[in-house]
Protein backbone atom coordinates (compact mmCIF):
# COMPACT_ATOMS: atom_id res chain seq x y z
CA UNK A 1 0.00 0.00 0.00
CA UNK A 2 2.93 2.23 0.44
CA UNK A 3 3.67 2.08 -3.21
CA UNK A 4 0.16 2.86 -4.18
CA UNK A 5 0.04 6.25 -1.88
CA UNK A 6 3.23 7.08 -3.38
CA UNK A 7 2.10 7.25 -6.60
CA UNK A 8 -1.32 8.82 -5.63
CA UNK A 9 1.19 11.25 -3.94
CA UNK A 10 2.96 12.26 -6.73
CA UNK A 11 -0.23 12.72 -9.15
CA UNK A 12 -1.66 14.88 -6.35
CA UNK A 13 1.78 17.04 -6.69
CA UNK A 14 2.23 17.14 -10.77
CA UNK A 15 -1.79 17.87 -10.44
CA UNK A 16 -0.65 21.12 -7.71
CA UNK A 17 1.82 22.14 -10.31
CA UNK A 18 0.41 22.45 -13.21
CA UNK A 19 -2.49 24.72 -11.56
CA UNK A 20 -2.14 27.64 -13.38
CA UNK A 21 -2.82 30.08 -16.80
CA UNK A 22 -3.60 27.88 -19.50
CA UNK A 23 -5.88 26.69 -21.94
CA UNK A 24 -9.36 25.24 -21.28
CA UNK A 25 -9.67 21.57 -21.37
CA UNK A 26 -11.24 19.16 -23.30
CA UNK A 27 -14.81 17.50 -22.05
CA UNK A 28 -17.67 15.49 -23.45
CA UNK A 29 -21.29 16.96 -23.49
CA UNK A 30 -22.79 14.04 -21.92
CA UNK A 31 -26.42 13.65 -21.21
CA UNK A 32 -25.95 11.35 -18.23
CA UNK A 33 -23.34 13.27 -16.80
CA UNK A 34 -25.13 16.50 -17.24
CA UNK A 35 -28.41 15.30 -15.63
CA UNK A 36 -26.23 13.74 -12.63
CA UNK A 37 -24.98 16.71 -11.77
CA UNK A 38 -21.83 16.26 -13.62
CA UNK A 39 -18.84 13.76 -14.09
CA UNK A 40 -18.17 12.12 -10.76
CA UNK A 41 -14.90 10.75 -9.92
CA UNK A 42 -16.28 7.45 -8.08
CA UNK A 43 -18.68 6.34 -11.20
CA UNK A 44 -18.05 3.76 -13.40
CA UNK A 45 -20.81 4.39 -16.26
CA UNK A 46 -18.73 2.63 -19.87
CA UNK A 47 -17.49 5.42 -21.88
CA UNK A 48 -18.12 7.89 -19.93
CA UNK A 49 -15.59 6.67 -18.00
CA UNK A 50 -13.39 8.17 -20.28
CA UNK A 51 -14.26 12.10 -18.79
CA UNK A 52 -14.82 10.88 -15.29
CA UNK A 53 -12.24 8.45 -13.98
CA UNK A 54 -9.72 6.03 -15.68
CA UNK A 55 -9.89 3.82 -12.94
CA UNK A 56 -12.82 2.68 -14.01
CA UNK A 57 -11.70 1.14 -17.25
CA UNK A 58 -11.32 -2.17 -14.83
CA UNK A 59 -15.36 -2.42 -14.86
CA UNK A 60 -16.16 -6.13 -15.90
CA UNK A 61 -19.23 -4.43 -18.24
CA UNK A 62 -17.96 -3.01 -21.77
CA UNK A 63 -19.40 -0.70 -23.73
CA UNK A 64 -18.67 0.23 -26.98
CA UNK A 65 -19.58 3.90 -29.04
CA UNK A 66 -19.67 4.00 -32.75
CA UNK A 67 -21.01 7.04 -33.12
CA UNK A 68 -23.22 10.15 -31.45
CA UNK A 69 -24.94 12.88 -31.63
CA UNK A 70 -25.22 15.50 -28.77
CA UNK A 71 -26.93 18.59 -29.03
CA UNK A 72 -26.09 21.08 -26.17
CA UNK A 73 -27.35 24.53 -26.29
CA UNK A 74 -27.34 27.09 -23.14
CA UNK A 75 -28.41 30.50 -22.22
CA UNK A 76 -32.07 32.06 -23.87
CA UNK A 77 -32.30 29.37 -26.56
CA UNK A 78 -36.26 28.99 -27.21
CA UNK A 79 -36.28 33.10 -27.30
CA UNK A 80 -33.00 32.83 -29.78
CA UNK A 81 -35.16 30.26 -31.36
CA UNK A 82 -38.62 32.35 -31.56
CA UNK A 83 -36.37 35.86 -32.66
CA UNK A 84 -35.06 33.90 -35.95
CA UNK A 85 -38.10 32.45 -36.80
CA UNK A 86 -40.28 35.31 -35.85
CA UNK A 87 -38.59 37.20 -39.36
CA UNK A 88 -38.04 40.73 -37.35
CA UNK A 89 -35.77 43.02 -36.52
CA UNK A 90 -32.51 40.74 -35.38
CA UNK A 91 -30.55 43.59 -33.71
CA UNK A 92 -34.17 45.07 -31.87
CA UNK A 93 -35.07 41.31 -30.78
CA UNK A 94 -31.28 40.60 -29.94
CA UNK A 95 -30.96 43.36 -27.16
CA UNK A 96 -33.81 42.02 -25.62
CA UNK A 97 -32.57 39.35 -24.81
CA UNK A 98 -29.68 41.01 -22.53
CA UNK A 99 -30.28 40.29 -18.79
CA UNK A 100 -30.87 43.12 -15.98
CA UNK A 101 -27.25 43.44 -15.56
CA UNK A 102 -27.02 43.98 -19.28
CA UNK A 103 -25.47 40.71 -19.94
CA UNK A 104 -25.96 37.79 -22.01
CA UNK A 105 -24.95 34.10 -22.56
CA UNK A 106 -25.38 31.57 -25.48
CA UNK A 107 -23.28 28.59 -26.63
CA UNK A 108 -24.50 26.06 -28.87
CA UNK A 109 -22.15 22.31 -28.16
CA UNK A 110 -22.11 19.57 -30.38
CA UNK A 111 -20.46 15.98 -30.24
CA UNK A 112 -20.03 14.17 -32.75
CA UNK A 113 -20.30 12.36 -35.23
CA UNK A 114 -16.91 10.96 -34.52
CA UNK A 115 -17.63 9.53 -31.07
CA UNK A 116 -15.75 5.97 -31.48
CA UNK A 117 -14.78 4.39 -28.31
CA UNK A 118 -14.56 0.92 -26.07
CA UNK A 119 -14.34 0.54 -22.49
CA UNK A 120 -13.82 -2.70 -19.78
CA UNK A 121 -11.87 -5.51 -19.03
CA UNK A 122 -9.20 -2.66 -18.00
CA UNK A 123 -8.89 -1.36 -21.30
CA UNK A 124 -10.09 2.11 -22.45
CA UNK A 125 -9.80 4.69 -25.51
CA UNK A 126 -11.94 6.85 -27.57
CA UNK A 127 -11.53 9.65 -30.54
CA UNK A 128 -13.69 12.45 -30.51
CA UNK A 129 -14.71 15.90 -32.45
CA UNK A 130 -16.65 18.91 -30.77
CA UNK A 131 -17.80 22.11 -32.30
CA UNK A 132 -18.57 24.72 -29.91
CA UNK A 133 -20.07 28.26 -30.63
CA UNK A 134 -19.88 31.00 -27.76
CA UNK A 135 -21.39 34.80 -27.39
CA UNK A 136 -20.45 35.98 -23.88
CA UNK A 137 -21.54 39.47 -23.66
CA UNK A 138 -20.56 41.70 -21.04
CA UNK A 139 -22.56 45.03 -22.76
CA UNK A 140 -23.60 45.75 -25.78
CA UNK A 141 -20.78 47.33 -26.67
CA UNK A 142 -18.19 44.49 -25.37
CA UNK A 143 -19.36 40.77 -26.74
CA UNK A 144 -16.78 38.31 -27.26
CA UNK A 145 -17.18 35.87 -29.62
CA UNK A 146 -15.56 32.42 -31.09
CA UNK A 147 -15.56 29.10 -32.99
CA UNK A 148 -14.06 25.86 -32.14
CA UNK A 149 -13.21 22.95 -33.91
CA UNK A 150 -11.76 20.19 -31.23
CA UNK A 151 -10.59 16.28 -31.60
CA UNK A 152 -9.11 14.11 -28.79
CA UNK A 153 -7.51 11.02 -28.76
CA UNK A 154 -7.07 9.16 -25.28
CA UNK A 155 -6.22 6.09 -24.25
CA UNK A 156 -5.31 3.99 -20.82
CA UNK A 157 -5.02 0.79 -18.57
CA UNK A 158 -6.59 0.23 -15.30
CA UNK A 159 -5.76 -2.54 -12.70
CA UNK A 160 -7.83 -3.64 -9.96
CA UNK A 161 -6.22 -4.98 -6.89
CA UNK A 162 -7.90 -7.58 -4.58
CA UNK A 163 -7.03 -6.54 -1.11
CA UNK A 164 -9.70 -9.34 0.49
CA UNK A 165 -12.62 -9.11 2.68
CA UNK A 166 -14.48 -7.60 -0.10
CA UNK A 167 -12.07 -4.61 -0.02
CA UNK A 168 -10.79 -3.96 -4.21
CA UNK A 169 -8.65 -0.55 -5.38
CA UNK A 170 -8.41 0.27 -8.96
CA UNK A 171 -5.87 2.61 -10.48
CA UNK A 172 -6.10 4.01 -14.17
CA UNK A 173 -4.03 5.84 -15.93
CA UNK A 174 -5.06 7.62 -19.43
CA UNK A 175 -2.67 9.50 -21.76
CA UNK A 176 -4.18 11.78 -24.68
CA UNK A 177 -3.43 14.13 -27.27
CA UNK A 178 -5.90 16.99 -28.05
CA UNK A 179 -6.00 19.77 -31.12
CA UNK A 180 -8.49 22.53 -30.89
CA UNK A 181 -8.69 25.77 -33.42
CA UNK A 182 -10.60 28.34 -32.71
CA UNK A 183 -11.49 32.00 -33.86
CA UNK A 184 -12.84 34.83 -31.99
CA UNK A 185 -12.67 38.17 -30.71
CA UNK A 186 -14.28 41.16 -29.15
CA UNK A 187 -17.09 43.77 -31.35
CA UNK A 188 -20.46 45.35 -30.83
CA UNK A 189 -23.94 43.74 -30.71
CA UNK A 190 -24.22 45.61 -34.40
CA UNK A 191 -20.95 43.74 -35.56
CA UNK A 192 -22.53 40.49 -34.44
CA UNK A 193 -25.06 40.72 -36.03
CA UNK A 194 -23.39 41.73 -38.92
CA UNK A 195 -21.54 38.26 -38.86
CA UNK A 196 -24.75 36.66 -38.27
CA UNK A 197 -25.97 37.73 -41.98
CA UNK A 198 -22.52 36.86 -43.26
CA UNK A 199 -20.63 34.25 -41.43
CA UNK A 200 -18.22 33.41 -43.91
CA UNK A 201 -16.26 36.83 -42.09
CA UNK A 202 -15.59 34.79 -38.96
CA UNK A 203 -12.68 32.99 -40.71
CA UNK A 204 -11.06 37.35 -40.88
CA UNK A 205 -11.49 37.10 -37.19
CA UNK A 206 -7.77 36.00 -34.88
CA UNK A 207 -7.43 32.66 -35.06
CA UNK A 208 -5.77 30.19 -32.25
CA UNK A 209 -4.42 26.80 -32.60
CA UNK A 210 -3.91 24.49 -29.73
CA UNK A 211 -2.30 21.49 -29.34
CA UNK A 212 -0.92 19.69 -26.61
CA UNK A 213 -0.57 15.98 -24.93
CA UNK A 214 -1.18 15.11 -21.31
CA UNK A 215 -2.85 12.23 -18.85
CA UNK A 216 -5.45 11.66 -16.48
CA UNK A 217 -5.06 9.56 -13.44
CA UNK A 218 -7.53 8.22 -10.68
CA UNK A 219 -7.73 5.22 -8.03
CA UNK A 220 -11.26 3.69 -6.86
CA UNK A 221 -11.77 1.76 -3.89
CA UNK A 222 -14.62 -0.53 -3.35
CA UNK A 223 -16.35 -2.29 -0.77
CA UNK A 224 -18.74 -5.32 -1.16
CA UNK A 225 -19.57 -3.59 -5.27
CA UNK A 226 -21.68 -1.47 -3.07
CA UNK A 227 -20.01 1.59 -1.78
CA UNK A 228 -16.83 3.36 -4.20
CA UNK A 229 -15.08 6.02 -3.35
CA UNK A 230 -12.85 7.79 -6.11
CA UNK A 231 -10.10 10.22 -6.64
CA UNK A 232 -9.13 11.28 -9.61
CA UNK A 233 -7.30 14.44 -11.63
CA UNK A 234 -7.97 15.15 -14.68
CA UNK A 235 -4.95 16.39 -17.05
CA UNK A 236 -2.80 15.36 -14.05
CA UNK A 237 -0.35 17.65 -16.34
CA UNK A 238 -1.11 18.20 -19.86
CA UNK A 239 1.04 20.73 -21.80
CA UNK A 240 0.05 22.47 -25.05
CA UNK A 241 1.27 24.49 -27.54
CA UNK A 242 -0.72 27.95 -28.12
CA UNK A 243 -0.03 29.44 -31.64
CA UNK A 244 -1.66 32.57 -32.86
CA UNK A 245 -2.57 34.13 -36.20
CA UNK A 246 -4.48 37.06 -37.46
CA UNK A 247 -6.64 35.23 -39.74
CA UNK A 248 -7.57 32.00 -40.72
CA UNK A 249 -6.20 33.03 -44.54
CA UNK A 250 -2.79 34.06 -42.65
CA UNK A 251 -2.36 30.47 -41.60
CA UNK A 252 -3.31 29.17 -44.64
CA UNK A 253 -0.65 31.08 -46.43
CA UNK A 254 2.06 31.23 -43.95
CA UNK A 255 1.24 28.35 -40.98
CA UNK A 256 4.87 29.34 -39.82
CA UNK A 257 3.99 33.41 -39.14
CA UNK A 258 2.28 32.60 -35.88
CA UNK A 259 3.39 33.81 -32.59
CA UNK A 260 3.97 30.52 -30.42
CA UNK A 261 3.76 30.10 -26.78
CA UNK A 262 3.50 27.20 -23.91
CA UNK A 263 1.03 26.60 -21.78
CA UNK A 264 -0.71 24.05 -19.67
CA UNK A 265 -4.06 23.08 -19.39
CA UNK A 266 -5.53 23.49 -15.78
CA UNK A 267 -5.76 20.68 -13.83
CA UNK A 268 -8.46 19.29 -11.37
CA UNK A 269 -8.83 17.18 -9.05
CA UNK A 270 -11.88 15.77 -8.03
CA UNK A 271 -13.21 13.65 -4.93
CA UNK A 272 -16.13 11.09 -4.50
CA UNK A 273 -18.46 8.69 -3.53
CA UNK A 274 -20.78 6.38 -5.41
CA UNK A 275 -23.44 4.08 -3.31
CA UNK A 276 -25.08 1.17 -5.20
CA UNK A 277 -28.21 1.22 -3.00
CA UNK A 278 -28.49 -2.90 -2.17
CA UNK A 279 -32.33 -2.66 -1.57
CA UNK A 280 -33.90 -6.12 -2.33
CA UNK A 281 -37.22 -4.55 -3.53
CA UNK A 282 -35.74 -2.75 -5.72
CA UNK A 283 -34.03 -6.39 -7.42
CA UNK A 284 -37.26 -7.70 -6.99
CA UNK A 285 -38.91 -4.66 -9.00
CA UNK A 286 -35.94 -4.49 -11.79
CA UNK A 287 -35.17 -1.53 -10.74
CA UNK A 288 -31.58 -0.44 -9.14
CA UNK A 289 -30.55 3.13 -7.42
CA UNK A 290 -27.39 4.62 -7.52
CA UNK A 291 -26.48 7.71 -5.43
CA UNK A 292 -23.60 10.22 -6.27
CA UNK A 293 -21.71 12.73 -4.45
CA UNK A 294 -18.86 14.85 -5.27
CA UNK A 295 -16.07 17.86 -4.08
CA UNK A 296 -15.10 18.85 -7.95
CA UNK A 297 -12.00 20.52 -8.72
CA UNK A 298 -10.40 20.58 -5.41
CA UNK A 299 -7.93 22.83 -6.59
CA UNK A 300 -9.68 26.05 -6.58
CA UNK A 301 -9.64 26.38 -2.75
CA UNK A 302 -6.16 27.42 -3.66
CA UNK A 303 -6.71 29.78 -6.53
CA UNK A 304 -6.50 33.48 -6.16
CA UNK A 305 -9.90 34.08 -6.90
CA UNK A 306 -11.79 31.05 -5.97
CA UNK A 307 -15.41 29.97 -6.26
CA UNK A 308 -17.36 29.99 -3.30
CA UNK A 309 -17.56 25.96 -2.43
CA UNK A 310 -20.75 25.18 -1.97
CA UNK A 311 -20.37 25.70 -6.33
CA UNK A 312 -17.81 22.72 -6.46
CA UNK A 313 -19.78 20.60 -4.24
CA UNK A 314 -22.10 18.13 -6.87
CA UNK A 315 -25.22 15.53 -5.91
CA UNK A 316 -26.66 13.04 -8.35
CA UNK A 317 -29.15 10.32 -8.41
CA UNK A 318 -29.99 7.49 -10.71
CA UNK A 319 -32.70 5.02 -10.73
CA UNK A 320 -32.47 2.31 -13.53
CA UNK A 321 -35.55 0.03 -14.69
CA UNK A 322 -34.95 -3.09 -16.43
CA UNK A 323 -31.59 -1.85 -17.93
CA UNK A 324 -34.25 0.08 -20.37
CA UNK A 325 -34.76 3.96 -18.95
CA UNK A 326 -33.04 5.56 -16.59
CA UNK A 327 -34.21 8.41 -14.37
CA UNK A 328 -31.92 11.13 -13.38
CA UNK A 329 -31.31 14.17 -11.04
CA UNK A 330 -29.09 15.83 -9.72
CA UNK A 331 -27.60 19.20 -7.91
CA UNK A 332 -24.41 20.71 -9.98
CA UNK A 333 -23.21 24.69 -9.24
CA UNK A 334 -26.27 24.97 -5.98
CA UNK A 335 -28.56 24.33 -9.18
CA UNK A 336 -30.73 21.83 -10.10
CA UNK A 337 -30.10 18.98 -12.57
CA UNK A 338 -32.75 16.38 -14.57
CA UNK A 339 -33.07 14.09 -16.92
CA UNK A 340 -33.66 10.50 -18.70
CA UNK A 341 -31.75 7.85 -20.84
CA UNK A 342 -33.93 5.34 -23.09
CA UNK A 343 -31.89 2.49 -24.35
CA UNK A 344 -33.92 1.46 -27.82
CA UNK A 345 -31.26 -1.57 -28.17
CA UNK A 346 -30.69 0.31 -31.92
CA UNK A 347 -29.52 3.37 -29.94
CA UNK A 348 -29.96 5.55 -26.46
CA UNK A 349 -32.07 8.69 -26.91
CA UNK A 350 -31.06 10.96 -23.89
CA UNK A 351 -32.52 14.04 -22.29
CA UNK A 352 -31.25 16.74 -20.02
CA UNK A 353 -32.19 19.95 -18.38
CA UNK A 354 -29.15 21.60 -16.03
CA UNK A 355 -28.15 24.77 -14.89
CA UNK A 356 -24.63 25.86 -14.72
CA UNK A 357 -23.28 29.04 -12.72
CA UNK A 358 -20.97 31.65 -14.99
CA UNK A 359 -19.64 33.81 -11.44
CA UNK A 360 -18.58 32.51 -8.72
CA UNK A 361 -21.06 32.62 -6.43
CA UNK A 362 -24.36 30.95 -6.29
CA UNK A 363 -26.91 33.00 -8.28
CA UNK A 364 -24.49 35.54 -9.56
CA UNK A 365 -24.76 34.15 -13.17
CA UNK A 366 -26.79 31.49 -13.66
CA UNK A 367 -27.86 30.16 -17.38
CA UNK A 368 -30.21 27.52 -18.50
CA UNK A 369 -28.48 24.00 -20.50
CA UNK A 370 -30.70 21.49 -22.70
CA UNK A 371 -28.68 18.45 -24.04
CA UNK A 372 -30.46 16.26 -26.45
CA UNK A 373 -28.35 12.84 -27.39
CA UNK A 374 -28.55 9.85 -29.72
CA UNK A 375 -25.89 7.69 -28.93
CA UNK A 376 -24.91 4.58 -31.00
CA UNK A 377 -23.56 2.37 -27.87
CA UNK A 378 -23.68 -1.52 -27.17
Amino acid sequence: MKRYAITCAAVVAMALSSHAQGVAPFSMPSARMSALGGPHAASVSGVDAIFENPAGFVSEETEFSFGAIVVNPTGPVFDIAGLMLSGGDLLTGAAGLFDDSGRLYFQADLLGPLSFAYTGKGLGFGLFNRTVATVNAASLLNVAYSASEEIMLAGGYAYRFELGDDHTIDLGIMPKGFIRASVGDAASLTDIMALVSDPGSLLASPLTMVSGVGFDAGVQWTYRRSLTVGLVAHDAYSPAMVTAYDGYQTFVDSPSSGTSAYAVVPAVLSVGAAYDVPWPLLGRLGADLLVLVDYVDILDLFSTLPRNPILNVSLGAELTLLDILSLRAGIKDALPTAGFGLDLSAFTFSLAMYGEELGIEPGSRPVFNLLVAFEFKY
